[in-house]
C-alpha cells in the first residue's frame, strides 16, 4: 500500500470512530473513483465493511456496511463544512487530517445518498425543508465576518471574472454555432447579452448589501444538493464559498414566487426579515447574473445532452425573465 492510500485509510478509520461508531472495527475499504468534481477533483467513493466491537449485543458473524467519499479539498471547503456541521446545519459529517492547512488536503465526508432512492421521493415536501435548511444556514452566518476571515467575499472583480473567464467563451462558442441562434432566437441572444454587458454594475446592489451578509454557497447547482434518506435535504461541495450577500444563493433554489417567499418566510422565522422591494429587486438582479453564471456547462453540451438544453433554457429563461422582475 502506497503513502496515499495508507493516510486516505487511516483518515477513514478515525471518521468511523469520531462520527459514526467508536466500537466498529473496519474490517475492509472497498475503493471505486467518482466523476472529478467541478474543479477537477478526483473524488473516491469509499464501501466499507464493519464489525463490532465484540460483546454481549453483537453476534460473532455480524457486519455492516457503510459508505464515505474522500477528496482533496480546499481550505476554505473543509472549514466551510466544519463550521456548519457545529452548528447542526444540514451538511456532511467529516474529517479533515490537517484541518489548518491552508491548501488542499485530504477530506473524509459523509456519502450523503448513498443508499437514496430518488425514484420514491416526496418532491414538494423535500422543496420546503430543503428552503428552510437553507434559511438556517444563511440566519446562523449572518454579519459574521470576523468568525470568518478565512472564506473570500464577493466584490465586483469576482463577478467580472466568472463573466470574463466563464460566461463569455463559452457564450462566444456557442454562438459559432449557427444551430444556436436558429433553436433559441436571436431576440433571447440579444437580450440576453444586453444584460450581460452590465450585469457587474447592475450587481452593485446585491454585492454592497450588507445587511444579507452571510456564508453563501456559491454554487447551489442540482449536484451540491442530495437528500438523506427521505426527508432531509442536505448541502455537499462548499469549495466555491463565499462571505456575501444571501441572494447570491436562493434564485438557483426558488423556481416559484411561492418558493421566494417561503424562504423568506422562513428567514423571518428566525429572525430576520427583509421588506418586500429590498427583497424583490436583488432577487432578480442576482437571479439574472447566476443565470449567466451557471449556463457555462450547458452552453457546451446542449446538442447532445437533453437535460443539459432543458437546464439551459431555464437558465436563458433566469436571466431574461427573473422571478418578480
Amino acid at each position: 500500500m502506497d503513502m496515499s492510500n495508507s493516510k486516505r485509510i487511516d483518515l477513514i478509520k478515525d471518521t468511523v470512530y469520531c462520527f459514526v461508531c467508536p466500537e466498529s472495527e473496519v474490517l475492509s475499504v472497498e475503493s471505486v473513483p467518482m466523476h472529478a468534481g467541478s474543479q477537477a477533483v478526483e473524488l473516491i467513493r469509499n464501501k466499507i465493511r464493519l464489525k463490532p466491537k465484540a460483546g454481549i449485543t453483537a453476534r460473532a458473524d455480524e457486519t455492516a456496511e457503510i459508505s464515505l467519499v474522500t477528496k482533496q479539498a480546499t481550505f476554505v471547503e473543509r472549514s466551510a463544512l466544519s463550521r456548519l456541521f457545529s452548528q447542526a446545519a444540514n451538511v456532511p459529517f467529516s474529517l479533515s487530517g490537517q484541518p489548518l492547512h491552508e491548501g488542499r488536503s485530504l477530506l473524509c465526508i459523509e456519502d450523503v445518498d448513498y443508499r437514496t432512492d430518488y425514484g420514491k421521493l416526496d418532491i414538494a415536501a423535500l422543496q420546503d425543508n430543503e428552503l428552510q435548511a437553507l434559511a438556517y444556514i444563511h440566519y446562523a452566518n449572518m454579519g459574521c465576518r470576523c468568525d470568518l476571515p478565512w472564506l473570500p467575499k464577493v466584490d465586483e472583480d469576482y463577478i467580472a471574472k466568472c463573466m470574463n473567464e466563464w460566461w463569455r467563451p463559452s457564450w462566444e462558442r456557442a454562438k459559432e454555432n449557427p444551430v444556436f441562434a436558429e433553436t433559441f432566437g436571436t431576440e433571447v441572444i440579444s437580450t440576453i447579452e444586453d444584460i450581460a454587458g452590465r450585469i457587474v454594475e447592475d450587481m452593485a446592489p446585491v454585492i454592497h448589501d450588507e445587511s444579507t451578509y452571510t456564508m453563501i454557497h456559491n454554487d447551489l447547482n442540482p449536484g451540491n444538493v442530495l437528500v438523506k434518506g427521505k426527508d432531509e435535504v442536505y448541502f455537499i461541495d462548499w469549495e466555491e464559498a463565499r462571505y456575501g450577500s444571501l441572494f447570491m444563493d436562493i434564485p438557483m433554489r426558488c423556481g416559484s414566487q411561492q418558493q421566494a417567499e417561503d424562504y423568506r418566510r422562513y428567514l423571518e422565522s428566525l429572525g430576520f426579515s427583509i421588506a418586500d422591494q429590498h427583497f424583490t429587486e436583488r432577487f432578480s438582479v442576482a437571479s439574472r447574473y447566476l443565470g449567466l453564471r451557471f449556463m457555462c456547462w450547458n452552453l457546451g453540451v446542449w446538442q447532445q445532452n437533453e437535460q443539459a438544453k432543458s437546464g439551459l433554457i431555464k437558465y436563458m429563461d433566469m436571466v431574461a425573465h427573473p422571478l418578480f422582475s
